[in-house]
Order: C-alpha cells, then structure tokens, then sequence
C-alpha cells in the first residue's frame, strides 16, 4: 500500500484490532495482576494496570496480516525483539545491561535498511554513521522510555508527531514535484488508530492504564525509523527536531543526573515535567498538553517553513530551536527547584520551632 488511496477495508483493518485489543488486554492484565503499584517517586496515587502498549505491536501484526504492509523483515524482528524485552520487564525486573544489548541489536537491524546503503562511499566511510545512527536511536529509545510517567505526556506528543509524519508522507515532494514516500501509510495510520485508543483509556485524571516499557519502547523504535527513513529520503536533518520536546527534556535531566553522578535508572523526580506536577502542582493532563502543544507548535515551523533548503538552513534552524528550548528548560526548572528550596528551608524552620 504505498499510494495515497486507503480503501473502507483498509481502514478497518487498522482500526479494528486495538479497538478489541485493549478491552481485552485490561481483562487479562485483571486476571493476572499486571498493575504498576505506587512507589515513593511514582507520579501517580492508584494502582494502574501496565504494560498495555504491547498491543501497538499487536495490533501492527493484525493489520499486516489483513493489509499488504511493505516493511523490512528486519524492522519486525528488531520490533518483537524489543517489545518481548521490555514487556517481561514490566513484568520481572531485568538487568539494564540485557535490555540496553537487545536495544542496541534491535536499532542495528533497524538502520542497517535505512537507505544510507544507497549513497555513494565506502563500507568504512558509511560505518561511522551506521554506528552513530544505532547509538543516538537507542538513547531515544530510553529518552522516550523515562516518559511514561505523567497521564497522557507520552500518548498525546507521539500522536502530534506521528499526524505531522503522517502528513509529510502524503504531502512531501521533491524538486520535480514527485511525492517522496518514506515510509508505507498503514504503518503510521495503525499506530495512530493504537495511539487513538490508547490515550481514550490514559488522557485522564486519573488513568485507567499506563502503556509501561512494552509500550514506550515500541513506541519509540518505530518512531525513530520513521525519523530516520524521513531524514534519509530528503537529506533534512531539521526533522530531528520532530521529537524535541521529550528529547531535550529527557537529555538534560540525564546530563544533570550524571553530573551529580547519580544512577539515572533510579526513579526520581528530576525531569522537568515531574517538577510541574510535584512541585508546581499542575494537573498531570495539563503538563501533557503544554508539551504536546509546544511539540505541535516546532513541528508547525518545521514543515511550514521554507528552512528545508540547504544544509546550513537546516543547522540554523536546529540550533536556534534546541538553544530555545534549553533556555526555556532551564529557565523553567530553576524556577522550580528554587521553589522547592524555599519549601524545604520554611519546613525545616518550622520543625525546629515546634522543637523548642
């Protein structure tokens, strides 16, 4: 399926199977007692059934089986590679060290397709960029993985960048007006039909279910080919930027985290939008917008913008909108951890008052 028609039939086969999927799902995690219990640093109250982004790669398989989707073998086998992974580690807890080895392996298979080979070069010369392509995937990977933590953050940023994939995938030409395809539709359709769905059960007050690792890790494998296979059909690296918002959040906070030194695959509050829900006391669903709508505003100037031609374009326009949004990162987190230290300073005081 690799032109613009999408038949009735074809639809359904896409809606269809996670519309049956996560009822079913939410019965079998019931039966077998798949929930996330509430810790000390956990974001939310209730215990909340997990894992349930499983079914994003469930329902790809359905829909594959009833629409011819033109997807590299590799990609599947990189996909339940790491979905399987992840899914047993919501359910046990797995060392960092296997799951960062099958991410890394699942990536590889991954940008081994990407058409790179196609270009003109030496193995050794297209080496580098295989191995930087593989390594900066599997950090994005575990970016968008320590974002499953506020109600609807995740779910509602990915659905702004896949509509906006979506839309360069059906809209997108060359200079001789031809439509660069990069990816097949029903690939991206399906999983917004999965998103859709999904965000109905977790874009409230109070979830009903959180997509857990199986979910954002999927989530993010897909997503990050989709990036790759866009960047590499039109040569425009300014598409990064597609997936900013989560990134410049979830890399920064890593940056500090490690220059405390400080394990950063303990839970903690540091990230930015854990900040605005404990200290700043927002609403969990109104974090989410605020960042899917900052996302949706970048990707607006990233596809509506004339930035796209020539490669120092493209680096200016990378460069002022990441330096944007540290500064803004920056300036907003200072604000709360000052916040948070005016607290604790007027709690301690009152302690020692009521001591003597």
């Amino acid at each position: 399926m690799l032109d613009n028609y999408v038949s009735l039939t074809d639809w359904i086969a896409v809606i269809t199977p996670s519309v049956i999927l996560f009822p079913l799902y939410f019965l079998l995690a019931n039966h077998f007692n798949i929930y996330d219990s509430p810790i000390g640093r956990s974001s939310h109250t209730k215990r909340t059934i997990t894992g349930s982004g499983i079914v994003f790669t469930v329902s790809l398989f359905i829909t594959s089986i009833f629409v011819e989707m033109h997807v590299h073998y590799f990609f599947w086998i990189g996909l339940v590679l790491l979905v399987t992974v992840s899914f047993v580690d919501d359910l046990i807890f797995l060392k960092n060290s296997y799951r960062f080895i099958v991410q890394l392996i699942a990536m590889a298979l991954i940008v081994s397709v990407i058409p790179i080979s196609e270009s003109n070069g030496s193995f050794s010369e297209k080496l580098p960029i295989w191995v930087g392509a593989t390594i900066f995937g599997t950090f994005i990977i575990n970016g968008f993985n320590f974002m499953d933590g506020i109600n609807g953050l995740l779910g509602s940023c990915m659905m702004v960048v896949l509509l906006s994939l979506a839309y360069l995938n059906a809209t997108l030409t060359d200079a001789e007006g031809h439509l660069i395809r990069f990816a097949d539709p029903i690939l991206i359709y399906s999983l917004i039909a999965s998103l859709a769905v999904f965000l109905f059960f977790n874009f409230r007050y109070h979830a009903k279910t959180f997509m857990g690792d199986a979910g954002s890790v999927g989530i993010a494998f897909i997503t990050t080919y989709l990036i790759y296979m866009l960047v590499s059909k039109t040569g425009n690296i300014s598409y990064l930027l597609l997936i900013s918002v989560l990134g410049i959040d979830s890399g920064l906070t890593v940056i500090y985290k490690l220059i405390l030194k400080e394990n950063i695959f303990i839970p903690h509050r540091d990230f930015l939008f854990k900040k605005l829900v404990h200290i700043g006391k927002y609403v969990h669903v109104k974090v989410a917008l605020i960042y899917a709508s900052i996302q949706a505003i970048i990707n607006a100037i990233i596809i509506f913008l004339p930035f796209n031609k020539g490669v120092y374009a493209q680096i200016s326009l990378v460069f002022i909108i990441i330096s944007a949004q540290i500064a803004l990162f920056i300036c907003v987190r200072n604000r709360f951890t000052k916040t948070r230290i005016i607290d604790i300073r007027t709690k301690t005081k009152e302690e020692d008052n009521q001591s003597t």
